[in-house]
Formats: structure tokens, C-alpha cells, sequence
């Protein structure tokens, strides 16, 4: 029997089958009496009807459809409930930023300031002085130790015991972010208003190419970074499938006539391919899908595969459930229907749709490798400069025109300290934002992963460019003082407004916190700025200390 058999549901061939072995059932039984025939007839028919009307009032009574209690039959011995797109109803939902960090670094100090300096809640640090996974895992030994940390969090922190001011819900958003080269530029509410608004329309791509109304078993809800190269190569561990992952939805000609003409000119690529330095998404999505690249991990491991990181193995289930739509698709539109609600076709949904897309704007995430040179730090209001360096990158017309129409009225944080008065027309055309000129991205995140020719000493080059960093003292004495939670975003829904907030520690906590097995009953310790920020081998004897690289004012530490 093949495999297509077994999936749609189709009876392995028996010779116990009952057209096979009715003779011989029948030529048992005894032979009755006319009268007594048809009363033993009579009454089976009988059962038969109440049997039939038992059945059918349980089928119109349930609220399940068949294919969710077949879903929820293959979703193992733990249920995690996801989210979906018809669950976007008016409430409140907690929002928190992980970042996967073993040990300090003032790198790791201008993640955390810049979040919390625009109003983020304070980071949860995972894997915090956990050193196994260096020794086990050598270089790549902290990355391969973000999938399993992380996991482990989100695991933790939505069971019943957890401390209420750390708990989520597996509905709650989370973003999970590289430590060590990544930069917050906009606030909050500008993170959260478009992680909405991709999957708004990924969902409506989703929507039109399945091509009918009947409920499509695949949608978005988790967010990850883009860039132009299909990296890692099979050589080194992961099967990407790089030709079957979805075109990119910027213009076609965003880098001129050649673009995406060849996939190894990385300039000319729209970036289509995964990188791993940020998710964002439910915590009840986030964890499928962590969990199965921990197993594939695992598996990896136990076979020595030479991973160069994590980023080969979340593409990789990425990739398969990528393979997986398009076959899906192909075979709702062929003649032969769609698939019939059976277990099989329930276990190979769950094995493979993790509800995963990419950032292609790059307008939440942007990661500056093989694109090194298309963005710059820039007063989106000064078209002369605009202008000049899009000649420079030989753009023609000029693609940068302000700016974006989602950031304009957008609540400046300048305006919330003091003095005012020097203040008082903080414009965000007037402020130095990181924008790239050929695809008009104004990131929320900023990735320095460009790493040829030196371009990692960006992170101390371009630090002072940002425009909190003359006011990030000032920006943090105010964010980090202890304060009601206020929501970080009001967002219209059908029946009212969703509002997302910081976890409740934040109320009292605005250090960031780390995550511990030893602690999440009870509540996370906050980490003081001091101990996350400073260099390794950093004492207070130290000529040089972290402050003077993050603050670079001459005042010391906070």
C-alpha cells in the first residue's frame, strides 16, 4: 500500500475484508422461522436508526470541527494552543523581549539601553553564565545554545506555577533577538503596529493563493528577519531548500534590470532567505517551532553534522514547511480534491506548518549582511543628503522620499524629558535614523552582522549616529524608574481595541532579568547595568570601562 493511500485515508486490502468473508459469517448463523426472521430484522433496523440519531446529535452538538479534533488528537501528549488570525479580539496581551546571552559585553549593553530607552519592557536574558555551551559547542557553541535556552523559557514561563509578573500565555507576544551586534531604533508601538500588519498581508497572499474560501490549513503569525543569501550551504549540515522558499513581495526591479538575475550577485537579490538574528511571534507558536529545531538539532548533532550555528537548522524546517504549502496547494487545486480530515493528513499538517514568514521589507528587522553598503544613518528631511548618497549607489529616480508615512505622528521620546525647551520640535525628519536607500526600509531593529573588511567595528564606529545617543542618560534615568504599566500599543480589532503591555515585573523591575529554572516560581533577578554591560576582564582598576564606550559623556556609570 503506498504512502498517498495511507494519507488520504484509504482501507489497507484484507482478505478479512466483509465482502470477503460474508459467506462464511452467514452460513453460521441459524436458520429461523419467516416470522422470527423478520422480527430479528425489525429490530436490528431499529438499532440501526437509534444508533444514527445518537451519532448525529453528538456531530451537530460539538463546537469542534473534524479537522480540529483530528489536530488536536496529533498534537502529542502536550497541547499548546496557537494563535490565529480569528483570535484577534479586544483585550490585553503581554509583549517581552528575550535576548539568548551568556556572559557580559558592552555590545550586549547597547541592546539592552537602546530597548529600554525607547520604552521596550526590560529584556529577560536566557542562558545568563552559562558556560556549557561553549565548552560543548566551541564558537558556535552560544547560538546552538539559543534554541535550547530559549525553548526552555518559553516552555517555563507559560505553565500554571510560574510567578504571575513573569507568566505569558501561550497568546502573548515575544521577540527574540540576537545579543551582541543588534540596536533598537524605533519604539514599541512601531515593532508591534507592523508585526500586525506583515502577517495582515502574508495572510491575504496566503488567502489568494490557495484560492477559494474554505479554510486554508496554513497561515502566518510568526516573524523572522530576511536577508539576500541562502546561507548556510548543504556542505555544512542543513538542506535549505533555497528554490522552493517564496518570492520576495518588494518591487522586482527594487536593485534595477538585473535584479535577482543571479542568486550569487547578493547585492542584486531581493532578500528572500532566513536569517535567524530575530523572531517575533505568539509563545504558543514559538514553541512548536522551537521545539522541532532543537529535535532537528539533536538529530544533527547525534550524527556529527558540522553546524555553523543555528541559523542552517531554522531555516531548514522553514524550508520543509515551505515544500509542504506548495504541495498542499497543488494538490486543493488539482482534480482530485482536497485532502479527506483524516489522522494522516492531521500528523503531516503538525509536522510540518509552523505558521513562519519572513520580514522581506525589512521594516521590523533588518540584518546589514550582504547588503553592507545600501543603508546609512540619514535626517530623512534633508533631500540633499538623500540625494547625494543615492547617486552614489547609482539609484535612479531616487527611491528615499521622507518619512514613512507609519512613523509620522508617531510619539517622539525625546518630547518626555527635560529640558523641553531644547526639545521642543523633535521631528522624526530631523533625527539621524539607519534607512536603506534602494528598498526605503526604516528598521525597528538594526543587525550589524556585516563582518567583512572590519565592518563589525560599525557597532563602536556608528554608535554615537543613533539619535537617542546624546540623550540616552537621560532617556533611561526616566524609563527605568519604577511606575503603573502603561500600554505600549492600543490596536483596533473587530469588536474593540487590543492593547499590549509589558510583563508585570516591569512595574517594579525595569533592570533587565534573568531567567533561571531556580527562580521562576518565585520571580527573575534583576541584573544591574554594571554587571550586564561591562567588559569580560573588566575591573573597577580598569582603564577602560564600559560606560565610557556606551555613555561616552564623561559622567561615569548610571
Amino acid at each position: 500500500m503506498s504512502w498517498t493511500d495511507r494519507l488520504l485515508g484509504r482501507p489497507e486490502p484484507s482478505e478479512d475484508t466483509p465482502n470477503a468473508q460474508k459467506g462464511e459469517f452467514f452460513a453460521k448463523w441459524p436458520v429461523l422461522p419467516r416470522s422470527a426472521s423478520r422480527l430479528l430484522l425489525r429490530s436490528i433496523l431499529i438499532l440501526v436508526a437509534i444508533t444514527a440519531a445518537i451519532c448525529l446529535y453528538m456531530l451537530l452538538t460539538t463546537t469542534d470541527s473534524s479537522e480540529s479534533r483530528l489536530l488536536k488528537a496529533a498534537s502529542g501528549p502536550v497541547s499548546e494552543e496557537t494563535y490565529s488570525d480569528k483570535q484577534l479580539y479586544s483585550g490585553q496581551r503581554r509583549f517581552v523581549v528575550v535576548v539568548p546571552a551568556d556572559g557580559p559585553n558592552p555590545d550586549l549593553c547597547k541592546l539592552i539601553t537602546s530597548a529600554i530607552a525607547l520604552g521596550y519592557p526590560s529584556p529577560v536574558i536566557v542562558n545568563w553564565g552559562e558556560t556549557s555551551f561553549k565548552v560543548e559547542g566551541g564558537f558556535w557553541g552560544p547560538y546552538l545554545g539559543k534554541i535550547s535556552g530559549t525553548l526552555e523559557y518559553l516552555d517555563r514561563v507559560t505553565l500554571p506555577d510560574t510567578n504571575k509578573g513573569d507568566k505569558l500565555t501561550d497568546d502573548d507576544l515575544v521577540l527574540i533577538v540576537d545579543a551582541y551586534d543588534v540596536w533598537f531604533q524605533l519604539p514599541p508601538n512601531m515593532l508591534l503596529h507592523r508585526y500586525h500588519e506583515s502577517n495582515r498581508k502574508a495572510n491575504a497572499r496566503l488567502a489568494k493563493q490557495w484560492g477559494t474560501s474554505d479554510e486554508m490549513p496554513m497561515k502566518q503569525t510568526i516573524l523572522v528577519s530576511a536577508q539576500k543569501r541562502c546561507f548556510p550551504t548543504p556542505k555544512e549540515g542543513s538542506n535549505l531548500h533555497c528554490d522552493a522558499v517564496p518570492e520576495s513581495d518588494l518591487m522586482p526591479d527594487i536593485y534595477g534590470p538585473q535584479t535577482d538575475a543571479n542568486i550569487n550577485h547578493y547585492h542584486e537579490v531581493r532578500p528572500r532567505f532566513m536569517n535567524s538574528g530575530s523572531f517575533m511571534g505568539p509563545a504558543g507558536d514559538m514553541k512548536r517551532y522551537f521545539r522541532r529545531v532543537k529535535e532537528r538539532l539533536e538529530k544533527g548533532l547525534a550524527a556529527d553534522l558540522p553546524y555553523p550555528g543555528d541559523q542552517g537548522i531554522f531555516a531548514e524546517i522553514w524550508g520543509e514547511q515551505e515544500v509542504w504549502r506548495q504541495w498542499r496547494r497543488d494538490f486543493h487545486s488539482s482534480l482530485t480534491g482536497d485532502l479527506p480530515k483524516t489522522e494522516a493528513a492531521a500528523f503531516l499538517q503538525r509536522d510540518c506548518e509552523f505558521h513562519v514568514g519572513l520580514d522581506y521589507s525589512q521594516n521590523l528587522f533588518l540584518p546589514t549582511v550582504y547588503e553592507e553598503n545600501d543603508g546609512r544613518f540619514v535626517r530623512l528631511s534633508d533631500k540633499a543628503a538623500i540625494e547625494k548618497h543615492s547617486k552614489e549607489l547609482g539609484i535612479s529616480p531616487i527611491h528615499l522620499q521622507g518619512v514613512p508615512e507609519d512613523l509620522v505622528g508617531t510619539h517622539n521620546p525625546l518630547l518626555d524629558i527635560s529640558p523641553k525647551e531644547s526639545i521642543k520640535t523633535a521631528d522624526w525628519g530631523d533625527m539621524p535614523l539607519y534607512a536603506d536607500f534602494f528598498t526605503t526600509a526604516v528598521p525597528v531593529v538594526l543587525h550589524h552582522n556585516a563582518w567583512k573588511h572590519g565592518l563589525k567595528e560599525r557597532r563602536t564606529k556608528w554608535w554615537d549616529q543613533t539619535w537617542y545617543f546624546s540623550h540616552l542618560r537621560q532617556l533611561l534615568e526616566r524609563q527605568m524608574k519604577p511606575g503603573k504599566l502603561r500600554p505600549l500599543v492600543t490596536l483596533p480589532t473587530h469588536n474593540g481595541q487590543l492593547e499590549y503591555f509589558a510583563p508585570k515585573s516591569d512595574a517594579e523591575k525595569r533592570k533587565p532579568r534573568a531567567y533561571s529554572q531556580a527562580t521562576v516560581k518565585t520571580a527573575f533577578r534583576e541584573i544591574e547595568l554594571d554587571d550586564v554591560c561591562r567588559y569580560e576582564d573588566e575591573t573597577k582598576d580598569s582603564k577602560k570601562h564600559w560606560y565610557d564606550e556606551v555613555f561616552r559623556d564623561g559622567k561615569g556609570p548610571m
